[in-house]
C-alpha cells in the first residue's frame, strides 16, 4: 500500500460505518479512493444528481440541505470529520434525496460507487454496522421531531451548542452556521436565533466573540436544553 492510500485506508476506517470491515476490505477501498479538497460553499452533490460515489469527510464541514420554496434551502444536518455521506443512494441506486455543500475549506475521501457496492455485498459488517446506523438516524430525527414539539428555540439552542462542544471536544469553538442557517435546523428565525443565544449569554452559559462561542457552563446547558416550553430570554 502506498504511503497515500495508506493514509486514506486510516481516514476510511475513522468512520462508523467502515470500522468494523475487515482490513483488507479497507485496503482495497482506500486504493480506489481519492482526496478531494472542497472550497467553502462548494456544492458536493446535489438533490436529484445520480449517486456514483460515497464520501467520508476528513477535515472540516458540510452542510446537507434541501431545496425548499422560494429558493430556501433548510439545513438538515451538519456532517464533520469521521461522517460518511452519500452511501444511501450508492446501494439503492436512486438519485441523491438531498444536497450537500462545503461550510468551510474541507477535505473528503470519495470512493467509487462501484468499489462501495462490491465491499457492501462481500463484507457482512458492514451491512450489519449499517442496520445500527440507520437505526440511530431515525431516533436522531425522532428526536429532532421531540425537540419541536417539547422544547423552545432556546432549549433547542442550547442542546446544539453542547452537542457542538462534545463532538468538537472543546467548549471554544467557531460557528459554521450563519444564524439563518442554524434557524433553519432549529426552526426559528434568523431575528429569532439571534436574541435566544444574547438570552444564553445573560444567563452565562456562553459568551460570543463574533461567530466564535465560548461555552461557560456545560451543566447549564444541559440543564436549559431538557427544559420545555416557555420564552428564553
Amino acid at each position: 500500500m502506498t504511503g497515500d492510500s495508506s493514509d486514506v485506508a486510516v481516514l476510511l476506517r475513522a468512520t462508523p460505518l467502515l470500522s468494523a470491515a475487515a482490513q483488507a476490505t479497507v485496503t482495497r477501498l482506500a486504493r480506489e479512493s481519492r482526496r478531494r479538497t472542497l472550497a467553502r460553499d462548494q456544492i458536493l452533490f446535489l438533490a436529484g444528481s445520480r449517486a456514483t460515489s460515497v464520501f467520508a469527510v476528513a477535515s472540516g464541514s458540510l452542510r446537507v440541505f434541501a431545496s425548499g420554496p422560494g429558493g430556501a434551502e433548510p439545513t438538515l444536518a451538519i456532517l464533520g470529520a469521521g461522517d460518511l455521506v452519500g452511501e444511501l443512494g450508492v446501494i439503492d441506486g436512486v438519485p441523491r434525496s438531498t444536497s450537500v455543500g462545503a461550510l468551510q475549506r474541507s477535505e473528503v475521501v470519495e470512493v467509487p460507487g462501484r468499489a462501495f457496492l462490491d465491499a457492501y455485498r462481500a463484507d457482512p459488517a458492514i451491512a450489519q454496522r449499517l442496520v445500527t446506523l440507520l437505526s440511530g438516524r431515525m431516533r436522531s430525527i425522532n428526536d429532532g421531531f421531540t425537540d419541536l414539539a417539547s422544547l423552545d428555540l432556546g432549549g433547542r439552542l442550547a442542546k446544539f451548542v453542547l452537542a457542538e462542544a462534545e463532538r468538537r471536544n472543546t467548549d471554544v469553538f467557531k460557528l459554521s452556521l450563519t444564524q439563518a442557517q442554524l434557524g433553519q435546523l432549529l426552526g426559528g428565525a434568523r431575528q429569532t436565533v439571534n436574541q435566544v443565544m444574547q438570552g444564553l449569554e445573560r444567563a452565562e452559559l456562553v459568551r460570543m466573540e463574533g461567530r466564535t462561542v465560548r461555552v461557560l457552563d456545560r451543566e447549564g446547558l444541559r440543564l436549559r436544553s431538557l427544559t420545555p416550553g416557555g420564552k428564553f430570554s
